[in-house]
C-alpha cells in the first residue's frame, strides 16, 4: 500500500482525542491573531488587490471588507497570518502548521458548514500529516532548501481539507496526490514578499486539490514515496524512515509527541533561542551596553543558513538577521510589530551592536533534530576590561520545554491586534462553536 494510500485511510478514519483541544485550541487562537494582525501589512494589501482582479466572492478576508472566492481567501488569510512571521511551528516537518490548516479549513467551513468539534479533528489530521511526513523526509528536505510550510503544508492541508469535507479514502487519495504536484516553495526567497506567499498558495493548493478530488479528479498513488516522486527528487529517500513514520499515525498523535512552538516576537524561529539567551544576559549589562566590546553567537549550521543577513536593510532582512535580533532583545529586552514598524535595526544602540557581532555556524551533532538539547546556541558578550558573560540555550520561550502562558498569549494577542486583551479568552472558545466561519467573522469585527 503507497504512503498516500495509507494517509488516506487516516485521514478519514481516525479519531483525535480529546486532549488534543489543548495544544489546538491556542494554536487555532493565536494564529487568528496573527491572521488580524497582518490584515494590514503590505504584502497582504497587495495580494488581497492583485487577487480582487480576478473577481470577487462570498468567503470572508479577516481584517478586511474584501470578500474572494474560497481559494483566493485562504491564500490571503494565509499570507496576513505568515506576513510578520508570529504564527506557530512545529520540529520534525519545521514548518509553520497551523497558518496553512486554519486559512485552509475556515475556507472550506464556507463552503460546508462546520462546528469547532470538526475543524479541530481536522486540524489534527493535516497536523499529523505534516508532522509525520517530516519525519519522513527528514530535516535533509528544509536542508536542502525546501520551505517545507509551503511543500509540507499543502499536503497537510489537502488531508485536513478532505476530512472536513468527509470525502472517501479513495478521494482522499486523490486529493493527497493532487497536493504533492504542487507542493513547492523555497527558502531562498526568506526575506521577501514570497516568504509569505508561499505559505498563502499551500493553503489554495491543499483546499483546491480537496475540492478538485471532491469532484473526481484523478492522480497517482505512489507520487509521494516513488524514487522519482516526491521524497525521492525533494529529499533523501529512506524506505525504512518512511515507514516508521506511517507506523506512528495517530499512535501517539505528533502534536502531544512534539507539540507546537508558540512565537512571542516577529522574527525567524532560528533567532529565538539566541533571543532568549540575550533576554537572560540583559539585566546584567543593561546599565553598561556603551562598554559591550564584542558579541559572538554560535548555532547549529543548518539554522545559520536560514539567517544570512548580517547588516540588513529591509525589514523583511532584518527579521530575519541573527545580529539585529540579539541587538533588539539586548537593547530593548523584545521586539515587537512596533519596533519593526520604527526600523529597529537602524537604531543607533541597534546598529552598534550590530557591527559588534559575530555569528559562527557549528556542524549539526544530531541532524535529525530541529532543537538539539545537546547542542544549544551560545551567546558570549564581551565587556571592556576583559569582562564577557556567556550564556546556552536549549528551547527558547515558547517551546513545549518552555511554554508561554495563557496570559502571554493573551497580551500578545493585544499587543499585535491592538484589541482589548480579553478578546484572546473569548477566541480560545471557538472548539465550542458551532458555526466556525460566523465564530470567527464576528470575532474579526
Amino acid at each position: 500500500m503507497t504512503a498516500i494510500k495509507r494517509l488516506a485511510n487516516f485521514a478519514t478514519s481516525a479519531n483525535p482525542s480529546d486532549e488534543l483541544r489543548q495544544i489546538i485550541a491556542p494554536a487555532v487562537a493565536d494564529c487568528f491573531g496573527c491572521i488580524l494582525a497582518g490584515a494590514d501589512a503590505e504584502v497582504t494589501q497587495r495580494a488581497i488587490r492583485a487577487l480582487s482582479r480576478t473577481g470577487n466572492g462570498s468567503a470572508t478576508v479577516y481584517g478586511s471588507d474584501q470578500k474572494l472566492a474560497a481559494p483566493h481567501a485562504a491564500l490571503a488569510n494565509a499570507v496576513a497570518g505568515h506576513a510578520w512571521d508570529l504564527d506557530d511551528w512545529e520540529e520534525p516537518g519545521n514548518t509553520h502548521p497551523t497558518v496553512v490548516l486554519l486559512p485552509a479549513l475556515l475556507a472550506a467551513a464556507h463552503l460546508s458548514p462546520t462546528s469547532g468539534k470538526e475543524l479541530s479533528n481536522a486540524y489534527a489530521i493535516g497536523a499529523e500529516i505534516i508532522m509525520r511526513l517530516g519525519e519522513a523526509v527528514s530535516l535533509d528536505h528544509y536542508a536542502r532548501g525546501f520551505h517545507s510550510t509551503a511543500t509540507l503544508g499543502t499536503i497537510g492541508a489537502a488531508g485536513a481539507v478532505s476530512r472536513l469535507l468527509r470525502l472517501s479514502p479513495e478521494q482522499t487519495s486523490h486529493a493527497l496526490a493532487l497536493s504533492v504536484s504542487q507542493a513547492t516553495g523555497l527558502t531562498l526567497q526568506f526575506g521577501s514578499n514570497a516568504k509569505p506567499l508561499q505559505a498563502g498558495w499551500a493553503a489554495r493548493n491543499g483546499l483546491e486539490a480537496a475540492l478538485m478530488a471532491a469532484e473526481g479528479v484523478s492522480a497517482q498513488h505512489h507520487v509521494l514515496d516513488h524514487p522519482r516522486g516526491f521524497a525521492g527528487l525533494l529529499g533523501d529517500l529512506n524506505g525504512a524512515r518512511f515507514e516508521r513514520a506511517l507506523a506512528s499515525l495517530g499512535e501517539p498523535w505528533a502534536l502531544q509527541q512534539y507539540g507546537l512552538i508558540l512565537k512571542l516576537w516577529p522574527s525567524c524561529g532560528y533567532t529565538h533561542r539566541l533571543m532568549t539567551a540575550a533576554l537572560e544576559l540583559r539585566p546584567h549589562i543593561i546599565d553598561q551596553l556603551e562598554k559591550v566590546t564584542a558579541i559572538s553567537a554560535t548555532l547549529p549550521d543548518f539554522h545559520f543558513e536560514i539567517l544570512p543577513f548580517q547588516n540588513p536593510i529591509t525589514r523583511s532582512e532584518a527579521l530575519f538577521s541573527a545580529p539585529a535580533c540579539i541587538g533588539q532583545a539586548l537593547v530593548a529586552g523584545d521586539l515587537t510589530l512596533n519596533d519593526s514598524e520604527a526600523r529597529f535595526w537602524e537604531s543607533p544602540e541597534v546598529a552598534r551592536l550590530i557591527q559588534l557581532t559575530t555569528v559562527t555556524p557549528e556542524p549539526a551533532l544530531h541532524p535529525e533534530l530541529n532543537y538539539d538539547p545537546d547542542q544549544p546556541d551560545c551567546l558570549r558578550v564581551e565587556l571592556s576590561g576583559s569582562e564577557f558573560l556567556e550564556t546556552r540555550c536549549a528551547y527558547p520561550l515558547g517551546a513545549p520545554q518552555n511554554p508561554m502562558s495563557n496570559e502571554q498569549l493573551a497580551n500578545k494577542f493585544a499587543q499585535i491586534t491592538g484589541r482589548d486583551k480579553d478578546g484572546f479568552s473569548e477566541l480560545m472558545n471557538w472548539p465550542d462553536a458551532p458555526d466556525v466561519e460566523n465564530f470567527f467573522s464576528e470575532i474579526a469585527k
